[in-house]
């Protein structure tokens, strides 16, 4: 320490630094900022440029998107007009694009963006300032190391682009333990920011509140009075406008069970072994746990908190690590130091340590990015799909429909966003308070979508006249699959399409259609979960093109459920006719027409096979008929 201190003032006579050393540590800053955004403005995946990282937009950013935009049409803070449902978690973000629309005419998704960029950038500076307030000598060494395992973590630019506000709540998060270390009174102003961007940010601020009872070993008042203060006024809105101090999506998606923590679990364990290099990013840290504990246990304490906070509510929904994005930089941190430490015990030469530090973190991200590379890539392509379809089948709602129709659905962002003025229902409970607090319970239903909270009978009771699945006539969520065994919504919706032409695809986009008043006192609940299970099951084997599997998938799915039903003849009779046996095909394709008239798609099937056999007064027949009941479906469209 003694040498140390007097290297440090050695006198102005000696061998003064060069300009590069001591500006160092700012020019890798600047580096490290112009790496990010030429991975963020010039990085396409596969050879598809107009679906870059900067093309990203989140289905769930247009949920904020439509609470600001009825804000500043009169309606109030709500999704729905006249239904005070707090269906967000991200209050100040929303207001802040509220405003940037309001004040400076800046468009939502100029405004989020731009803010997700400006946050992406801040995580460099805040993750350098972080480092360096204990760190001097091998600073550039270490944070040249730091800075790479941060570039090579693809869910920072993901997210700074996806107009959501988790990189903003990151850099705040951070920005309040660097303040933490250098200037502590600034730490519970920027907590109450983050906190309004997300509710984790209280989390955040009871692991700093438990960091400062153990270093202190007494109650920081001021601390506490000086963020919680400020929060008084917030809290009381909630509960005068919307009732509840917690937001609908805690009730919609959280629960509490084995269930949740295995799910939790299996969300982390994805980290760790991409982007985590199956635990290595932890090793170093926790080898070193003794060494660094007195000077960082705070960062200690939030990743072992937060990490186990992820656990406990489940993970995520939405993929590419985005609950991790707040705690990687410090992981990455912690890993930095602990390697230095480590190698330096071994070695016996700190700045050759880092070196290797730096060597070997360059190693871990190029294996990172191996490992995450295909998951990123295909929820970025994905998205890119939901995202446009849901545009596309809202677009020819508006175009199509009458304009007082009410729609529920299980993916409520852009589809809802579109359509601003029309009731949409979100089936998972998201926007809607009824069905997030009276959960329906139908033991055995299996998928894969975490959020499980569904109750059909209420959204039968509320006859929406368009039902919207994720994946077309594909019951994947729960909530889906379980409207599936509803007798109502069998009896009284059919599926229509939209054709949309994508180059040399052309695929009809279905929406279910209330054909008839729902009565539910007449609705019954199928008891087989088979029948449901078969019919997911057969349509994943079509979508592949494997019609010899999906055939006897829906035909046990048929069976199971126990009586005629058009989708099902409908599907049966396609995979036939995928298989050449054209007799078979015309005869369920006729069933299910006579089932339902306005079964389009079967009488397009018989067009197509009237036109083969050159019967065109067959074809005209079947054309007009589709004209009469469902003429969009010939209004094909780019």
């Amino acid at each position: 320490m003694a040498r140390r201190k007097q290297k440090k003032t050695a006198p102005s006579g000696g061998r003064q630094p060069s300009a590069f050393s001591a500006y160092s540590g700012q020019i890798l800053v600047f580096l490290a900022i112009a790496l990010f955004l030429i991975i963020l403005f010039s990085y396409p995946f596969d050879d598809t440029p107009e679906m870059s990282l900067l093309t990203l937009t989140q289905d769930d950013a247009y949920i904020s998107f439509r609470y600001a935009d009825n804000l500043l049409a009169g309606e109030g803070l709500v999704y729905n007009a006249g239904e005070r449902v707090e269906g967000f978690t991200n209050f100040l973000w929303v207001i802040l694009l509220a405003l940037f629309k309001g004040i400076l005419s800046i468009e939502f998704l100029a405004g989020s963006r731009f803010l997700g960029i400006l946050a992406g950038v801040a995580i460099f500076p805040l993750a350098y300032l972080l480092l360096s307030h204990h760190e001097e000598r091998q600073r550039p060494l270490l944070f040249g190391a730091l800075a790479v395992a941060l570039l090579t973590n693809l869910s920072i630019p993901y997210w700074s682009a996806a107009s959501l506000e988790t990189v903003a709540f990151a850099a705040m998060i951070l920005a309040a333990l660097v303040a933490e270390y250098r200037k502590p009174e600034l730490s519970p102003g920027l907590l109450v920011i983050a906190t309004l961007l997300r509710p984790e940010g209280g989390l955040v601020f009871a692991v700093i509140l438990l960091n400062r009872l153990l270093s202190e070993r007494r109650f920081p008042t001021q601390f506490f009075l000086t963020y919680v203060v400020p929060l008084l006024p917030f809290v009381a809105f909630k509960l005068l406008y919307y009732g509840s101090l917690f937001p609908n999506p805690y009730y919609a998606k959280s629960g509490v069970g084995l269930e949740y923590i295995r799910s939790g679990l299996e969300y982390l364990w994805h980290f760790i072994s991409t982007l985590g290099l199956y635990g290595f990013v932890f090793v170093p840290p926790l080898l070193m746990i003794r060494k660094l504990w007195r000077q960082y246990s705070l960062l200690y304490l939030f990743v072992a908190i937060y990490l186990a906070y992820i656990i406990w509510v489940g993970g995520d929904v939405l993929k590419v690590y985005r609950f991790l994005v707040p705690v990687v930089p410090v992981i990455y941190l912690l890993f930095v130091l602990g390697s230095r430490e480590l190698y330096g015990t071994v070695m016996r030469n700190r700045a050759q340590a880092a070196v290797l530090t730096f060597v070997i973190s360059l190693a871990f991200g190029f294996a990172a990015i191996m490992l995450s590379w295909g998951h990123v890539w295909s929820y970025c392509r994905a998205e890119h799909g939901i995202v446009d379809k849901m545009s596309f089948v809202a677009h020819k709602l508006a175009k199509h429909m009458p304009p007082d129709f009410s729609i529920a659905t299980t993916t409520i962002g852009r589809l809802g966003y579109e359509l601003q003025g029309h009731r949409v229902i979100d089936m998972l409970g998201l926007t809607d308070s009824y069905i997030a607090r009276n959960p329906e319970k139908i033991e055995g239903i299996q998928s894969t979508w975490k959020e499980r909270r569904f109750n059909n009978t209420y959204l039968l009771e509320q006859q929406p006249d368009f039902i919207l699945f994720s994946t077309g006539y594909k019951p994947s969520a729960p909530a889906e699959r379980a409207l599936m065994l509803h007798s109502q919504f069998r009896r009284n919706y059919r599926p229509t399409g939209f054709m949309k032409i994508e180059g040399n695809s052309r695929q009809y986009k279905i929406a279910w259609m209330r054909h008839g008043e729902v009565d539910i006192s007449a609705d019954t609940v199928h008891a087989d979960l088979k029948f449901v299970d078969h019919l997911n099951t057969g349509y994943n084997f079509l979508v592949r093109g494997d019609f010899v599997e999906a055939l006897p998938e829906f035909k046990a799915s048929w069976d199971n459920l126990g009586e005629d039903y058009p989708i099902l003849l409908h599907s049966i009779g396609e995979c036939f006719s995928r298989l050449d046996q054209r007799d078979s095909a015309l005869t369920y394709f006729q069933r299910s027409i006579d089932l339902d008239p306005e079964c389009w798609e079967a009488r397009l099937r018989i067009i197509v096979d009237a036109q083969e056999r050159e019967d065109p007064a067959a074809a005209n027949a079947q054309y007009d008929a589709i004209q009469r009941s469902t003429p969009w479906v010939f209004d094909y469209e780019q």
